[in-house]
C-alpha cells in the first residue's frame, strides 16, 4: 500500500472515531496541531524510556528490564503510534508526505554525498 493510501485510511478512520479533521479556521487547525504534537512527542517519549531500559539491562549488571529482542514489539507499536501522529500533521498541513520524503531525500543526497562509498 502507498504512504498516501496509509494516511488517507488513518484520516478516514479518525473522521469516523470523531477525532477533527476538518477546519474552518486557522486558529482551529493550529489547536489540533498543537494537540498532535504534543501527542507525537509523547509516543516518541514512551519509545525512548523503553529504548533507555533496555539500554540500561544491557549495560548495568542488576538492571531489571526486557532484552531489545522482547522490547521489539512494543518498541515498534510506540514507532506506529508516532508515525499515526506524523500523518495527522501532515494531513493537517496538506501536506503530500511521499513527495515531501522525496524532496528530503535528494536534499541529503547531495548533503552528504562525501559521506558515499
Amino acid at each position: 500500500m502507498e504512504l498516501s493510501a496509509l494516511i488517507e485510511l488513518q484520516i478516514e478512520r479518525d473522521r469516523r472515531r470523531g477525532f477533527q479533521v476538518d477546519f474552518a479556521s486557522d486558529s482551529d487547525r493550529l489547536d489540533q496541531l498543537m494537540r498532535d504534537l504534543v501527542g507525537l512527542l509523547g509516543e516518541v517519549g514512551e519509545f525512548a524510556n523503553l529504548l533507555k531500559k533496555v539500554g540500561l539491562a544491557h549495560t548495568t549488571p542488576g538492571y531489571v528490564a526486557p532484552s531489545l529482542k522482547e522490547a521489539n514489539p512494543e518498541l515498534r507499536e510506540e514507532l506506529a503510534d508516532a508515525t499515526i501522529y506524523i500523518f495527522r500533521l501532515a494531513a493537517l498541513l496538506g501536506a503530500n508526505l511521499e513527495h515531501d520524503l522525496l524532496q528530503k531525500m535528494s536534499i541529503n543526497d547531495k548533503r552528504y554525498s562525501d559521506l558515499e562509498r
